[in-house]
């Protein structure tokens, strides 16, 4: 049968359904397995107050917000590294990154202790990928690696059975300057390329469209708003002089791309009667990136590459209907680590037979059915440089300075250090740290420049 394109783009998946799987919509086929489509998506080195459902000091970002809206907004949600390639790991393996030893990121143009090729997230740490693929679930990664280049770290050797994006962690944005982009390992020409977030939005939906009739894993990689600071002109004119400031301007239209984007993904759901049997989580890869991306983290001190809570706390919401009571805020703090369980749950397997797994079921979480106890997170992203938390209390540990410790209950931008008026707590949190952290192995890598010189990255 000759598609048209014409055809294709009016009736969508509702079309690409009856070529391919011969039914009368694609609701049905996933219905009778009971297991549900997945898709996470991140965003890039985004401020902590950037997104309309944290605050109202960028834009407003209604298709990111519908999310929380309909779902659950984690007012204490936490990533496990201050940087990409770190943070990315823990979440794609459900392991703190650190305690396999990747701690450090890998950025063009910086050398470090092993060459380009050894680089890449260990290959005896399964991903999520390979817990989903077993279960019967099409497994998808559009956008942004930052795992590795050689063959073996390769997204399509991790479980995943489709790649469409790029493999270091930053790109061009501005339509045909694209570098180095794949499909499926085959190199795609850079003038064939839109603007970046379109075309991660693009080939996010073709993906649904494409799979819609089976359970699906699409994991939404965005590079925004990472540098470079490339905004679609129309976009950056209707900023301009908003914000008293260049960087903002750019950062919003950045922004607003992307949550146009993400509204092209739940349009699609909705076109393929999928909405309904969909898990969406939305979050970020670190802490926002203030100075060169102009991201904002009121009210949270630090800024990505740093253990405070502004380089460590990141926006986080999680949408399932009629699994997730719509409009709930949870305050207990939470990890990405919490992803990955909540994922082989959700796809019929037990996560709780997974010793690795070091993260609960969030979605439990959110629906009170695990006993309630204090949860202790740990952080290590550089020598010398890593952080606790136990219930309210968090302890940072910075480069030449005594450690630090804060009540995040009532001080959630750590200004007041009660480090020497808290000793009993203090010691507790002291002694915990450096029992985890002497047990980690020895980074895989380390860069021959100083952490501070990567934070950029």
């Amino acid at each position: 049968m000759i598609r048209s394109d014409k055809l294709m783009a009016r009736f969508g998946c509702i079309v690409m359904m009856l070529l391919i799987a011969g039914i009368m919509t694609p609701a049905g086929a996933q219905k009778k397995t009971g297991r549900p489509n997945i898709i996470f998506i991140l965003s890039d080195d985004a401020g902590y107050a950037d997104f309309g459902f944290q605050s109202n000091r960028l834009i407003p970002t209604p298709n990111i917000d519908r999310i929380a809206a309909e779902g659950v907004k984690f007012s204490n949600a936490y990533v496990t590294g201050a940087v990409c390639s770190p943070s990315r790991a823990g979440i794609l393996t459900g392991v703190n990154q650190a305690t396999f030893g990747q701690v450090y990121n890998f950025v063009q143009n910086v050398k470090y202790t092993i060459p380009v090729d050894s680089f890449g997230l260990p290959v005896n740490q399964k991903l999520v990928g390979q817990y989903l693929k077993p279960l019967g679930y099409t497994t998808g990664i559009v956008g942004k690696w930052h795992e590795g280049f050689a063959a073996r770290f390769h997204p399509n050797s991790r479980g995943f059975d489709y790649f469409w994006g790029f493999l270091w962690g930053s790109n061009n944005y501005t339509a045909g300057t694209a570098k180095k982009v794949e499909e499926n390992k085959r190199p795609l020409a850079a003038e064939d390329i839109p603007y970046m977030t379109d075309a991660i939005g693009n080939q996010s939906v073709s993906f649904i469209r494409r799979n819609a009739g089976k359970p699906f894993f699409l994991y939404v990689s965005f590079n925004a708003p990472h540098t470079p600071m490339q905004a679609k002109p129309e976009l950056l004119q209707k900023y301009e002089g908003k914000f008293g400031s260049k960087g903002r301007e750019l950062n919003a239209a950045m922004t607003e791309s992307m949550d146009e984007n993400i509204g092209k993904i739940l349009k699609e759901l909705e076109a393929c009667h999928l909405l309904d049997n969909t898990l969406v989580v939305f979050t970020n890869d670190n802490g926002g990136q203030v100075i060169h991306s102009f991201a904002d983290n009121y009210p949270l001190r630090g800024l990505k590459g740093q253990v405070y809570e502004g380089g460590v706390r990141v926006p986080m919401a999680l949408m399932w209907r009629g699994k997730v009571k719509a409009g709930t805020v949870y305050e207990p703090p939470v990890s990405t680590l919490d992803l990955l369980p909540a994922f082989i749950n959700a796809a019929g397997d037990k996560a709780g037979k997974y010793a690795v797994l070091q993260g609960t079921d969030i979605v439990k979480l959110v629906n009170g059915r695990l006993k309630k106890k204090e949860r202790t997170f740990y952080w290590y992203i550089a020598k010398d440089h890593g952080a606790i938390r136990k219930g309210n209390w968090k302890m940072d540990f910075v480069p030449g300075k005594a450690p630090q410790l804060y009540n995040l209950a009532t001080d959630i931008s750590e200004n007041q250090d009660l480090y020497t008026t808290e000793p009993e707590i203090a010691k507790q949190l002291y002694t915990l740290f450096y029992k985890w952290k002497d047990s980690l192995p020895k980074p895989g890598w380390v860069p021959l420049k100083t952490a501070d010189q990567l934070d950029i990255q």
